[in-house]
């Protein structure tokens, strides 16, 4: 049964007594109280869960104890008893914080009724009160986080209109926060570009999230860059009411690219102005200009030629990436014939291949249509995984490269690894120029693959410590398949070789949906 505490506060003796049995009997513990006074001590030393409050009781009024109860204990529940004829009186009380009233005489139905109705009452309006107390918290917290963002934080109801500008906002925008609620958004940020073009606009028309918005900001202490995101806001029901955009300034950002750009530039220039004068001191003495040669020294000399050739490259690559990754690379497509462009590739790497004592060749499956490429990167593009096959080719060994046709379908996407392209990005129709360099050297190891057409990276194995290179090839590779609207993935068995595989679109459907 229920173990609920009444605290009866009569001064009639009989009534309490007739309280007590009946609450008693219903399953409550129940404590008397003679007067009011007796009643706040009561109170003040242990909690009900109910006070049962006489009207008119000697030394202090039940109105009065029930205003020492509201102001000092307020969680705890009290209904007021009444003589027959003085509701007006309860009615009193109940504005004053009483949850109900009991009049006398009254039954014992009744009594019981209202006595677990008002513990019921009491108890969910405490609860609320928690709950509110929580919320009223959450909003401090999450208020407080927004305040003390470093980002721009703006939030405007359904019709674009501000309703929340946290402090860091008002103070690039140069507005009052509390002043701009219910300004169109547009008037209040104003940037260079449309106002349905805001993220946040965008987000209440398309109720979907905007993400990464580049543009620049007119504020009052200049232009700021910034990359901005907004989301919907929407209620329990999934109506829309608003949208939230949250601005980042990129001004520290836009000044380290800039130093970067600047770094790459003079790199470029300090870099190959030394080499280009190297280069043209060794074809002096190779040419015999000042002097005879024999032939160890010629071969010497070739060899410092080929690395001024490979250093160079290595500077090339690394601006071409530069290139790609801002957006800067000029790329001339034209219809050109594949074996024709692996053949003059392949012409200049014979020697390399002849003195490492590799075999070199290639294969060409059937009759190659032309394709749509930009001759020098797709030069570049075999130079580098040629290269790259050297590196890791013991004497003896083997490099081919094969040039064939071959149609999108499920089993040339699961060829593709899902961490080199989302699935969503494989190719599932059209046709496709595939252009493999295979090698029989070290291999790769599985967990490497997806990694090594990142900047920098190299596949490490115990049989290929001694390789050396910047880690740009294979990235400059991928860049290039990227603009081609290609592919590009590697193939391996440690210990058996490994396979670079390129597609080249020969259709305009040679896509994905």
């Amino acid at each position: 049964m229920t173990s609920k505490k009444i605290l009866i506060v009569d001064d009639e003796v009989d009534i309490a007594l007739i309280l007590k049995l009946h609450l008693e009997d219903a399953g409550y513990k129940t404590v008397r109280a003679r007067d009011g006074l007796e009643a706040l001590e009561q109170v003040g030393r242990e909690s009900f869960d109910l006070v049962l409050l006489d009207i008119k009781m000697p030394r202090m009024s039940g109105m009065e104890v029930l205003g020492k109860i509201m102001s000092d204990h307020r969680d705890t529940a009290v209904v007021m008893m009444t003589a027959h004829g003085s509701e007006d009186v309860a009615v009193e009380a109940m504005k004053r914080g009483a949850i109900d009233y009991i009049a006398k005489p009254f039954s014992t139905d009744d009594l019981l009724k209202r006595v677990e109705r008002a513990i019921q009452f009491n108890r969910t309006r405490q609860e609320n009160i928690r709950l509110q107390q929580e919320v009223a918290e959450e909003r401090q917290k999450m208020a407080t986080i927004l305040e003390g963002m470093a980002d721009l934080l703006i939030a405007v109801d359904a019709e674009g209109r501000i309703m929340t500008c946290n402090r860091m906002a008002a103070a690039v925008l140069g507005v009052d926060s509390k002043e701009v609620l219910g300004m169109p958004v547009e008037e209040v940020l104003k940037a260079d570009i449309a106002p349905e073009a805001l993220p946040c606009r965008i987000a209440l028309r398309t109720a979907a999230p905007c993400l990464d918005v580049a543009y620049t900001i007119q504020a009052p202490k200049g232009n700021i860059p910034v990359l901005s995101s907004a989301a919907p806001l929407v209620n329990s029901a999934g109506g829309l009411q608003g949208s939230v955009e949250i601005i980042r300034d990129i001004s520290t950002l836009k000044a380290l690219e800039k130093e970067r750009e600047d770094f790459v530039s003079m790199l470029s220039h300090d870099l190959k102005s030394p080499i280009t004068a190297i280069v043209g001191s060794i074809d002096l003495v190779r040419d015999g200009r000042l002097g005879p040669l024999n032939d160890e020294q010629r071969e010497y000399l070739e060899s410092a030629l080929e690395s001024c050739t490979e250093m160079v490259e290595m500077i090339d690559t690394l601006l071409d990436v530069h290139k790609f990754e801002a957006g800067k690379m000029v790329l001339a497509f034209k219809e050109e014939d594949p074996e024709l462009l692996i053949q003059r590739t392949l012409s200049r790497y014979r020697p390399v291949a002849q003195r490492a004592r590799i075999n070199l060749y290639a294969t060409v499956v059937g009759e190659l249509p032309a394709v749509r490429v930009d001759r020098t990167k797709f030069g570049r593009l075999l130079s580098n995984l040629l290269s790259n096959a050297f590196k890791f080719t013991p004497e003896e060994g083997e490099v081919e490269v094969r040039g064939e046709i071959v149609a999108a379908g499920v089993e040339l996407a699961g060829r593709i690894p899902a961490r080199n392209y989302p699935v969503v990005e494989l190719p599932d129709r059209g046709r496709f120029f595939q252009l493999m360099v295979r090698d029989s050297g070290a291999g790769i190891p599985a967990d490497a693959l997806a990694d090594i057409f990142d900047r920098f990276v190299q596949a490490k194995t115990r049989h290929t410590a001694k390789a050396r290179g910047t880690g740009l090839g294979l990235a400059f590779c991928r860049k290039v398949m990227d603009a081609h609207g290609g592919y590009i993935w590697a193939e391996s068995v440690v210990g058996r070789g490994s396979s670079f595989i390129a597609l080249f679109p020969l259709d305009d459907g040679a896509t994905s949906d």
